[in-house]
């Protein structure tokens, strides 16, 4: 409606000049007025302008504080990198490779190969809010190759993703253990993981993510062998037998289907994290093709090697830290049979195990289908509190859940709002960054 008075007036205005030059000619003043009505339009055009500006202004706010917000999925664009002229290839999947440092920023550590030089390197780079633009803070040469490369080889065999610990980073380049200070200035070296586990560096399992974890002082490593599971002291190298795992060659038939064939037998721990008390662990338990989906159970032990959780089971799919106030929790995901409905489909209860990590007691609840990944054995879903659930619906469609109620809801806000980053981990199929109001 304002704009349509503005346009009237406007007709009002030019047939009113019109009137006012057609006088003048009549009188025979024409000259002394000849400019005047294009400097009155001129100044009308202006006011009309500012005005529509102001007008689009006022609609956009109170558009703004009438708007609702929901959590959405961060999204990156793919940074740049040179070499001496030479513009770098990064690893495929580069934007999965990150970890949260901060309420605000998430740490890129990504492998980058120079083709007509043939050197790889390992580059670090802050995504912060509200942008979440790359930005290069520290390189480090990781190898030269003889051959020519497509892309950058993975060369973690034990720790693929970076570690955050205390005044830095732990990761692992080529087999070696490295520390980086905070400030990104100085990588230090920790081990030679190759002389550290000797025989047992590599795992016959075929899992990168999670099988092996550092305290938060990077004073202790533990980690999955095919002997078992065993901490190693990052201080002197010494090692203890946690637990330990069954492995044996085993010859392939021919005549069977080599699909999935492997020349080994094997049963014990294969996915491991210390619990944020840095003291208590917990570990799932699976067979030879554990990295296939074939777990046989997952164990919560104190530090004093105490089995204070334990469940036997082939449908546990995940598990996770949770720290609220003065408990910690390990909440472990699993399915349970429960029949067949009336067209003979088999049915199940879709449950979560929230465990005292001190005492070992056991609160049971059913959680939604949606967070336990079809075809993957891990949950894609984080933790606003010990009582609340956060996951992805549909695409793009986040709610949470309330374990003790049973509630679900969405996530809105209305006008200026604070934001959060979640991180929905997938572990060795990748990570969600999501924001939320």
């Amino acid at each position: 409606m304002k704009k349509k008075a503005i346009i009237i007036l406007i007709i009002a205005g030019i047939f009113t000049l019109g009137l006012w030059i057609r006088f003048a000619d009549d009188s025979g003043e024409v000259s002394a007025v000849k400019t005047l009505p294009w400097k009155i339009m001129k100044l009308l055009t202006d006011q009309i302008e500012e005005t529509e500006q102001k007008v689009a202004q006022t609609i956009q706010e109170l558009k703004s504080q009438n708007e609702i917000i929901s959590p959405h999925k961060i999204n990156f664009i793919e940074p740049i990198v040179n070499l001496n002229g030479e513009k770098g290839i990064l690893e495929f999947g580069w934007e999965d490779n990150f970890i949260r440092v901060d309420a605000d920023t998430l740490l890129f550590v990504i492998d980058c190969y120079f083709p007509e030089g043939k050197l790889q390197q390992k580059m670090f780079f802050l995504a912060e809010a509200p942008n979440f633009m790359l930005q290069e803070v520290f390189r480090q040469d990781s190898r030269i190759w003889e051959e020519e490369l497509n892309w950058p080889e993975s060369l973690e065999w034990r720790i693929n993703r970076s570690l955050l610990v205390e005044g830095g980073y732990v990761y692992e380049l080529d087999g070696v253990l490295y520390f980086l200070d905070r400030d990104f200035q100085e990588a230090l070296l920790l081990w030679d993981l190759r002389a550290l586990m000797g025989d047992y560096f590599s795992s016959s399992i075929g899992i990168y993510h999670r099988t092996c974890d550092v305290t938060a002082d990077a004073a202790r490593l533990i980690a999955c062998t095919d002997k078992g599971l065993y901490e190693y002291d990052l201080g002197n190298g010494n090692q203890t037998l946690l637990e330990s795992a069954y492995f044996a060659p085993h010859e392939i038939n021919e005549n069977d289907c080599l699909c999935g064939q492997r020349d080994f037998r094997f049963n014990g721990p294969v996915k491991v994290e210390y619990g944020p008390d840095e003291q208590s662990y917990a570990y799932l338990t699976g067979t030879e093709e554990a990295d296939w989906g074939d777990i046989t159970g997952i164990v919560l032990c104190s530090g004093e090697g105490e089995t204070l959780y334990q469940k036997e089971s082939n449908n546990v799919y995940d598990f996770k830290w949770v720290k609220s106030e003065n408990t910690i929790y390990l909440a472990v995901f699993y399915t349970e049979y429960t029949g067949l409905d009336e067209k003979g489909i088999v049915t199940s209860s879709w449950l979560m195990d929230r465990v005292d990590a001190c005492t070992g007691k056991v609160v049971t609840f059913e959680v939604p289908k949606e967070i336990f990944s079809g075809g993957m054995m891990c949950c894609i879903v984080g933790f606003l509190d010990a009582d609340t659930l956060f996951y992805e619906t549909d695409q793009d469609m986040f709610e949470v859940y309330r374990l003790s109620s049973g509630e679900r809801q969405t996530i809105e806000a209305v006008g200026d709002v604070d934001w959060e980053i979640m991180v929905l981990d997938m572990y060795d199929y990748g990570a969600i960054p999501v924001r939320y109001p």
